[in-house]
């Protein structure tokens, strides 16, 4: 009979505690298209969760590099230290990797791992640190089969994953015991959320073939030409935020599946075709964006040939090299207004233009 009062007690907690659904759950996280920013935060905005460069200091990349004085290791060093220099710190998970580091590399071995900066959470100071580690002279035949097979180590992190590869297209690949580079590449691709962005450095069209076809991939990979990347190092590793500071030219936007520039946008981008060539000292950044309908795949290609059709219209109008205009495609990410509306859809289908100075 001393025990009711406490059965009751239960019994009507218990009660009270169904009645008022659970305690705690986690409510369900909208998709890629309905995450809004915040209105007036002017913070750069992360686009990808984690990063990994991979450096090529093989014998095919000690060569010299143009005029600069540079080997082409040097100068790929170059590129990754200024680079590194433009980034804000947004809490990415980063790592610096070689294809090959003069030690012996086992396939599925975890342990062979040599890294320079071992995937953690990235902090500017200690990964400048460890750029400067970076070796300048040849340390192995092409490697990039072994680069691309350490990344089935390293993968399987949470969110987007940027992959910044160094290559000329050249590899030693054993056949009897590795895949072809790009064999490993579509085994990523398809198991992972990830993107290549190759800084080509061929000069032959088998080894260029080779890094265009890696690129080929998935729709968010990239081939970008070591000339670019040297002259423009911010290019680089820019594809991991967006600038959101307002600088005073409005989106561009698009009717729905269309990426050609309709006519009441050309006053906006004559006004920055001007403001380029007054001002050489300056670039511009181009994002594109889609509103959530379709598929990701299909969504990143349409950005893409958004920003490509506001680059094609200042370059063809202004000549604004296209060295001075960075274009960068995200498909549906980042909305700015609600997907669930015709309105808020249009307020997404847009390119984005930041200008930034050179430095």
């Amino acid at each position: 009979m001393k025990q009711r009062p406490s059965l009751l007690f239960f019994f009507t907690f218990l009660l009270l505690l169904l009645a008022s659904g659970p305690v705690h759950c986690e409510q369900s996280s909208p998709g890629l298209g309905d995450k809004l920013r915040p209105a007036g935060d002017s913070r750069p905005q992360r686009m990808a969760e984690n990063f990994f460069i991979f450096y090529d200091p093989s014998t095919t990349m000690a060569v010299p590099y143009k005029n600069t004085g540079l080997t082409r290791i040097e100068a790929q060093k170059k590129i990754i230290r200024e680079s590194n220099a433009s980034l804000p710190e947004l809490n990415w998970q980063a790592g610096l990797y070689p294809h090959w580091k003069g030690e012996l590399w086992l396939h599925g071995s975890p342990f062979a791992f040599k890294p320079y900066y071992r995937l953690q959470l990235y902090n500017k100071a200690e990964y400048a640190a460890a750029i400067e580690q970076l070796p300048v002279t040849a340390q192995s035949p092409p490697m990039l089969q072994t680069g691309l097979m350490k990344l089935e180590h390293l993968l399987g992190l949470a969110g987007r994953t940027e992959i910044f590869l160094f290559s000329d297209g050249k590899h030693s690949t054993f056949k009897e015991f590795e895949p072809p580079p790009l064999t490993e590449a579509r085994k990523l691709a398809a198991k992972y959320d990830i993107c290549f962005n190759i800084v080509s450095s061929a000069t032959d069209a088998k080894a260029r073939k080779l890094l265009d076809d890696i690129a080929a991939v998935n729709s968010c990979s990239q081939v970008i030409d070591f000339d670019t990347a040297y002259n423009r190092p911010e290019h680089l590793l820019g594809k991991l935020y967006m600038d959101t500071r307002a600088n005073g030219f409005n989106n561009i936007l698009f009717d729905f599946n269309k990426s050609n520039i309709k006519p009441k946008y050309a006053e906006q981008l004559d006004k920055l075709g001007r403001y380029l060539q007054a001002n050489p000292q300056s670039y511009v950044v181009l994002s594109g964006f889609t509103d959530s309908i379709g598929t990701e795949a299909y969504n990143i290609g349409l950005s893409q040939r958004r920003a490509e059709s506001v680059r094609n219209y200042l370059h063809k109008k202004f000549g604004i090299n296209r060295e001075n205009m960075l274009m960068y495609w995200y498909g549906y990410a980042n909305p700015v207004a609600s997907n669930k509306t015709a309105e808020g859809r249009q307020q997404n289908r847009r390119v984005t233009i930041v200008l930034r100075d050179k430095k």
